[in-house]
């Protein structure tokens, strides 16, 4: 499986506009304290009213079929893992870059910690018989801090999205890689599972919005820029009823070193097929969160 690389939002020097939801637990700096776990309750709207999914799940950016994943060899997965299960907001990085004409770093990031809520989750009945739809949504909060010089030529920052992996045999979704040209995607196929086919589709929706941004004078004619933007991502899997496997991973660890041509490099829409949790990642680098529908 290829390492879960960070995804490319564009700032609004060029407008291009994304979500939205509180921000807690700063240090009144609009800074996060260090990155570790809480139970802070996700602040998303009550949806509990909603007869169908929020979106049109025939209108994506892009689509893949992934043809048919036989996962009858695989051998149990979960129930041998020391998963690192979390229950609440998870804090994990994020990079903010400004760049001069010639793709030159000119700015220093003063925070770089974000916030991903605990995710909310609800079913629809999908319209085959026998299968469900679950809608899973949660925010990512930004605080961005930056000491810059006035004028730049771009900005954007790098963060990391979530994966979903079959908690029973470790194996990931096939996944479209959102860019700065994509906010949503969808991957249909079958799923083989003890010699029965299932239908299986995954799609997603981001939705950003920037909250605020305001600077203030820095020395060496530079300024610290504050903008505060937020991502709200809504996932949703059409699976057979009573299918619970569906588990969320975030990337935790800190990798805010990386360079500008490692990030730009990144930002385009590939596809990745489905893989195997542990083949080219350190499952200490993650946190997990099981999905579960409300009963």
């Amino acid at each position: 499986m290829k390492k879960h690389l960070p995804v490319i939002l564009l700032t609004a020097v060029f407008s291009l506009m994304f979500c939205s939801c509180d921000v807690n637990n700063n240090n009144g700096d609009g800074i996060w304290d260090d990155p570790v776990e809480t139970t802070t309750e996700s602040t998303l709207p009550d949806y509990t009213v909603a007869r169908s999914p929020h979106h049109d799940l025939s209108k994506v950016d892009e689509t893949q079929d992934f043809g048919t994943i036989d996962l009858s060899y695989k051998d149990a997965w979960g129930p041998y893992q020391d998963l690192r299960m979390a229950h609440g907001t998870i804090h994990n990085y994020f990079a903010y870059y400004s760049l001069d004409a010639y793709d030159n770093r000119l700015n220093e990031n003063l925070n770089t910690v974000s916030a991903i809520s605990r995710p909310t989750v609800l079913e629809y009945p999908a319209d085959k018989d026998g299968y469900v739809i679950y809608e899973v949504t949660y925010t990512q909060t930004f605080p961005i801090s930056t000491k810059e010089p006035n004028s730049v030529h771009m900005s954007f920052f790098s963060y990391h999205g979530v994966g979903f992996l079959d908690y029973y045999t470790g194996t990931t979704f096939p996944t479209i890689n959102l860019s700065t040209q994509i906010d949503s995607f969808s991957v249909t196929g079958k799923v083989i599972w003890n010699g029965k086919t299932y239908d299986m589709g995954y799609y997603e929706f981001r939705e950003t919005e920037w909250i605020s941004s305001t600077s203030e004078p820095a020395d060496g004619n530079r300024i610290i820029k504050k903008e505060l933007a937020t991502i709200t991502s809504t996932s949703y899997f059409i699976v057979p009823e009573g299918y619970d496997g569906i588990v969320m991973y975030v990337y935790v660890a800190d990798d805010t070193n990386m360079s500008v041509e490692e990030v730009l490099a990144d930002n385009t829409p590939y596809y990745t097929e489905a893989g195997f949790f542990g083949d080219d990642e350190n499952p200490d680098d993650y946190v997990f969160i099981g999905i579960q529908a409300p009963s």
